[in-house]
């Protein structure tokens, strides 16, 4: 014995399938949701973040570019005026900043470099021309350094950093 399935027993099934169908695709859409809301609360969390980071960062940032700016004035003064009061005071304060600030902001190169500095200092038998590439390693160390915190690289790549700025089409041409 067969039985027909009526065409009233067809819509009640269909009715039963429609609603469980729309009751899934409402959960499915709730999750949907709720998940792109963490998402979003995720990113924001992440956004915050690193803005309190960098406003932290900031101040250190900051001093530490204040104190490698002086310091390679100092060491270019040093290295180019040796004699006389300036001279003088350049050494001074090329020590005060070799056993003081500067070690709260200096990388590993730059202490190296500042060694490297006060070594030649230390020595009688220094030339000028030696003073002088040692200051010059003082100041490379500085920017490197800075281009490594900054984290933009415009500090070892200043032509490049001018030229992503400007958006020039020109093409360089080498010298």
């Amino acid at each position: 014995m067969t039985e027909r399935v009526s065409l009233e027993d067809w819509i009640k099934i269909l009715t039963i399938v429609g609603a469980l169908c729309s009751f899934l695709w409402g959960v499915y859409q709730w999750r949907e949701k709720a998940n792109s809301e963490l998402r979003a609360r995720k990113e924001e969390a992440a956004a915050v973040a690193e803005t309190r980071r960098i406003e932290a960062t900031k101040p250190f940032l900051d001093r530490q570019l204040a104190l490698y700016v002086e310091t390679t004035k100092v060491v270019a003064k040093v290295a180019t005026q040796a004699q006389g009061d300036e001279g003088k005071r350049a050494r001074e304060r090329f020590w005060e900043l070799y056993w003081g600030e500067l070690a709260t902001v200096e990388n590993r190169e730059v202490e190296a470099a500042m060694v490297a500095m006060g070594e030649a200092l230390k020595n009688p038998a220094t030339t000028p021309g030696q003073l002088q590439v040692a200051a010059i390693r003082v100041a490379h160390a500085c920017r490197e350094s800075l281009d490594k915190s900054w984290g933009i690289h415009a500090w070892s790549s200043p032509d490049d950093a001018s030229a992503a700025g400007a958006e020039a089409s020109t093409p360089r041409v080498p010298r």
